[in-house]
């Protein structure tokens, strides 16, 4: 069973829109990654306003990096760009793994594990390092300084850290969600309030997992043993999440549970949680003897049904607009269905993970990495520029 947490109580969405193509008109050779060894920065140059940010992971050219599992001869970096146009470079390291950088609060972040400490740097200079090996699956940038949440590499345990300083240590458990596919802006961490900071976890016990919520180093909330939580949402301080239970499955909300529309036969193979115009949705992979069929249900009743032999990946929803990502067997994009029944169709390329795929103010952002010919690409609703490099994008967001 795979149990995830999706954090939606950071705001990630600012009031303007953009009305225009983010940046339309704009020559192919201002995408193209300089050459040579210098690490490229132009940050500072920023005009006041929202700027999309889109991080990426470029290889030299002529290395098959989806095919070769030899050495790389030459320099890996991690790109920035601003508004299509890459303006910073850092050496990837080891930090190539899309959960392993992110862009968040105006800088480039990255870490990495010794054989004995986690190593966080930003903009490429090193910010600060601690005992222990871990891999961040919460990320927050605050006023009160970095917070993280990771999960140990050597063992069962996780520690929640501000600028490293310990604040929450457990030996044993797991943490719920990340950055491999919820596409949240903090991973498994969220904010509510200018005080607090959720996050849930499992830990073992003699009757299975116990899950928790927990607010900063506080519990917030349990689920006993064996009662079957497959995933949970926090809101605005407000916990959801979808229970399976003997012959149904229901969806949890605030203590108030509605039954989701199972049939005879069918079990949950995987569930994704979202808020949504004041309501809780949940997508569900139901299996059956006739294979899998997704359906889409709010704990209001409103139903969304995606058409027959579609493969349905993921949810996308800024609390007011709603779609869902279809892709074909290899994992690439097809389209993107709307809960008003309107189709964004795709034109090839995958999203390498969740922080992928973005929406922002009711628009659509996509860091689309390219396939059998085609390039990568950043796409907004139907509007399209290639940005051309020998890698593949890693997040999309808007600052």
């Amino acid at each position: 069973m795979r149990t995830r947490i999706i954090l939606t109580g950071l705001a990630l969405l600012a009031t303007a829109c953009f009305r225009e193509p983010l940046f339309p008109g704009t020559p192919r050779s201002s995408h193209e990654p300089s050459p040579g060894r210098q690490r490229a920065d132009t940050s500072a140059a920023a005009p006041p306003g929202e700027h999309v940010y889109l991080t990426a992971v470029r290889f030299p050219d002529g290395y098959a990096w989806d095919l070769d599992t030899c050495a790389v001869d030459g320099d890996v970096w991690i790109d920035l760009y601003r508004d299509g146009n890459r303006i910073r470079s850092v050496p990837a390291g080891a930090s190539v793994h899309p959960d392993m950088h992110r862009f968040a609060g105006g800088h480039l972040y990255t870490d990495y594990s010794t054989e004995t400490e986690t190593v966080l740097s930003r903009n490429g200079a090193e910010l600060f390092r601690y005992e222990g090996r871990e891999s961040l699956r919460g990320f927050l940038v605050r006023e009160d300084g970095i917070h993280t949440l990771g999960q140990d590499r050597d063992g069962d345990g996780f520690t929640y850290r501000i600028d490293g300083r310990v604040v929450f240590r457990s030996e044993t458990g797991e943490v719920l969600g990340g950055f491999d596919g919820t596409g949240a802006p903090g991973g498994a961490l969220t904010e509510s309030g200018e005080d607090d900071v959720f996050y849930a976890c499992w830990h073992p016990s003699e009757r299975g997992r116990e899950y928790h919520v927990m607010r900063n180093s506080e519990r917030y909330l349990s689920f006993p043993a064996a009662d079957g939580t497959r995933e949970i949402l926090v809101s605005d301080g407000v916990v959801s999440r979808v229970q399976s239970k003997p012959r149904s499955l229901v969806l949890e909300v605030d203590g108030a549970a509605v039954p989701l529309g199972m049939t005879g036969g069918e079990y949950c193979l995987w569930c994704r949680m979202a808020a949504w115009e004041g309501d809780v949705l949940a997508l569900v992979c139901a299996k059956s003897a006739d294979g899998k069929r997704y359906f889409l249900q709010t704990a209001g009743g409103r139903k969304f049904t995606p058409p027959s032999g579609e493969t349905v990946s993921d949810l996308l929803c800024d609390g007011k607009r709603l779609g869902w990502t279809v892709i074909d067997r290899k994992g690439s994009l097809l389209r993107i269905r709307w809960s008003d029944g309107s189709v964004t169709e795709g034109t090839g390329g995958y999203l390498a993970s969740g922080r992928c795929a973005l929406l922002h103010d009711g628009r659509l952002l996509l860091a689309l990495t390219g396939r059998d010919g085609v390039p990568n690409r950043f796409q907004e609703d139907d509007a399209r520029t290639d940005i051309p490099f020998n890698g593949y994008f890693t997040s999309v967001t808007v600052e």
